[in-house]
């Protein structure tokens, strides 16, 4: 995952860490390599939300970050210069 996309998707609270999600082995739907979750665990080892992020061959990747109900809090769709 793009280190840059993490930084913009980052609420910009120091002290919330983003720990990344293995992949279901039980899924049956596809996973891409690029795409990746995280969950953003407070200092007290609370998860507080989420992040799923994703890069595609075209170009575009992006983020939605949920609170720890599920609701989206922001998203972003980025386009890479050419």
């Amino acid at each position: 995952m793009n280190s840059h996309l993490l930084d913009i998707a980052l609420p910009g609270n120091p002290n919330l860490k983003l720990q990344e999600v293995a992949p279901d082995s039980d899924d049956h739907h596809i996973t891409h390599e690029k795409n990746t979750s995280f969950e953003m665990v407070a200092e007290d080892g609370q998860v507080v939300g989420y992040v799923k992020t994703w890069h595609e061959s075209d170009g575009y990747s992006g983020y939605v970050q949920f609170d720890s109900e599920g609701n989206v809090l922001d998203w972003k769709v980025l386009r890479d210069r050419q």
